[in-house]
């Protein structure tokens, strides 16, 4: 159910649910959203009710106005930045920072700077809107990436890639984070949101045991040695076997009737 749109404005974050969708907008546009420490306390409670919801399996974020957003207001959250590392990270965090097991999709439809990038890269499925900017420009002020940028970026575009955006703080486009497959899709920005939810829905339309799995041993997976790694997905394939088997024998079954009803 949608909240109520009049509340929207002076919400710095507005929060809705379409079937078993969560749709995160970050909403401070006269700020390009960026974070103020009210946003980031908020945004990590909704991450963790998301994370605690079991009828809801996929988060999408997307931004109000020009930006997705552009990392941590510093004129409203100055202290912040000196905070100790352990406080820094119960406030900044992504989902996949708090290990959220469930598929989240960052609908980037603007400038992704800073945090905002870290934000997304952060998430699973990254789609992106035609003319969007993307960069961590942290170096420009003699500062550096603290919210996963300098871990996700090399990891997700190779190392060389990731050293120019990171060394010389200077944003790329849409097309070429795709090139570099920074983003899984670029589409024009009016159908952005459209694409993120059949995204979300066909993932919703799978099997919910299955796809929490498939996120969680590729997760952990990644840093591994590629032997220890198979043996893992090894475990996790018996898990998801005996805990969903009633699940997997209705899709069978169901497999089965749709394809007799198509054979000629």
């Amino acid at each position: 159910m949608r909240e109520d749109k009049s509340l929207e404005t002076a919400k710095p974050l507005i929060w809705e649910t379409q079937g078993a969708v969560a749709v995160l907008t970050l909403n401070r546009p006269q700020a390009m959203n960026s974070f103020d420490m009210e946003l980031m306390i908020e945004h990590r409670r909704r991450l963790e009710e998301f994370a605690a919801d079991d009828e809801l399996r996929v988060l999408v974020y997307t931004g109000s106005g020009r930006a997705f957003s552009t990392g941590i207001d510093i004129r409203k959250a100055p202290d912040f930045l000196n905070l100790p590392p352990q406080s820094r990270t119960r406030y900044w965090v992504t989902p996949n920072s708090l290990k959220i097991n469930k598929p989240t999709i960052a609908a980037i439809n603007g400038y992704a700077f800073g945090g905002g990038l870290e934000l997304a890269l952060g998430c699973d499925i990254r789609i992106a809107a035609e003319g969007a900017l993307l960069g961590l420009p942290e170096v420009k002020l003699g500062a550096l990436p603290g919210g996963g940028g300098t871990q996700w970026l090399p990891r997700l575009a190779g190392l060389g890639d990731a050293m120019l955006m990171l060394l010389t703080g200077e944003p790329i486009a849409a097309q070429e984070a795709l090139r570099l497959r920074l983003v899984q899709k670029v589409v024009p920005r009016e159908a952005l949101l459209g694409e993120a939810m059949k995204i979300a829905q066909a993932i919703c339309d799978n099997g919910k045991t299955a796809v929490r799995f498939a996120k969680e041993v590729a997760m952990l997976g990644i840093d591994m040695p590629l032997a220890d790694a198979l043996w893992l997905e090894e475990i996790y394939f018996e898990r998801n076997r005996t805990q969903a088997a009633d699940e997997i024998r209705e899709r069978i079954r169901k497999f089965q009737e749709t394809s007799k009803k198509k054979t000629p």
